[in-house]
């Protein structure tokens, strides 16, 4: 483990200290002209190319670093360092959500001539992908709704979808979130079921895809049919997609006949 007064680690915390001042002018008295930069999804190959890239990261991340340790071998460098910031400008394709956002980078500078001269980095990238899209959000959201629909919390659900909601299902006609709610409440009064999910992902920013497996006893009355007192398990294939934090739109795919079979309604031969 090196020292402060070595003097390679010297450059670097004078690096570090430019960086997080946003001082160009410093940086370009540490880095040579030639400067090459070995990082995963990035082509920078000379001091302007770097010096551009850093901007973007200070405009649209506010990006500061934080030394965490640093390792001098011979005329190379090796630091870890956690990255926080804001996201106020494109990143990775993604717009600015003004989410507070950290992840950490771990690189190798060599000096060369009393300045970095190259740089090989390893960033957590998807980490920092993860925290900027709305892909991880959506999926807590759905499943928020079948956490809500097993605790029979019939009202939580109007925080989860919006007023406008469409609901594409084969098996019946919904035409908004309280006639849902109705066929919710109704199955839950007659089969006692309750979801388990087996697969939930998000396909996309705006769509969720989920399957489920719901297990239940008919225990009312339910398609016509006189409580049996069976056991009945079926499945559904649901997709939702969501506008600003909201269920929008679903369409789904459930074993009805399956089920019907199951409490005894005679099916179409």
């Amino acid at each position: 483990m090196t020292t402060a007064q070595q003097p390679n680690s010297k450059l670097y915390r004078r690096f570090l200290d430019a960086f997080n001042a946003s001082d160009y002018r410093e940086i370009d008295e540490v880095i040579a002209p030639a400067f090459e930069d070995h990082h995963q999804g990035f082509d920078i190959s000379g001091l302007d190319s770097y010096r551009a890239a850093l901007r973007n990261a200070h405009e649209s991340l506010q990006i500061h670093g934080e030394l965490e340790e640093i390792l001098e071998v011979g005329d190379k460098v090796v630091t870890r360092v956690r990255l926080t910031g804001k996201h106020v400008g494109t990143v990775l394709g993604i717009a600015p959500t003004g989410r507070e956002v950290e992840w950490e980078t771990t690189e190798i500078w060599r000096v060369a001539d009393g300045r970095f001269a190259e740089r090989w980095a390893t960033d957590d990238l998807l980490g920092l992908r993860e925290q900027l899209s709305s892909e991880s959000d959506n999926v807590k959201l759905v499943r928020r709704v079948s956490e809500a629909v097993n605790a029979r919390q019939y009202d939580a659900l109007d925080d989860l979808f919006a007023t406008s909601f469409v609901d594409r299902n084969p098996a019946w006609s919904v035409e908004s979130l309280d006639q849902l709610k109705g066929i919710i409440i109704a199955a839950h009064e007659a089969l006692d079921f309750t979801a388990h999910l087996d697969a939930l992902y998000a396909a996309g920013e705006d769509r969720v895809v989920m399957h489920i497996t719901f297990t239940g006893r008919h225990v009312a009355p339910f398609f016509g049919i006189e409580p049996t007192g069976k056991e009945v398990t079926w499945t559904s294939l649901e997709v939702y997609r969501l506008e600003n934090d909201r269920v929008v739109e679903r369409w789904v795919q459930a074993d009805t006949a399956g089920l019907m079979a199951q409490i005894g309604v005679p099916l179409p031969q």
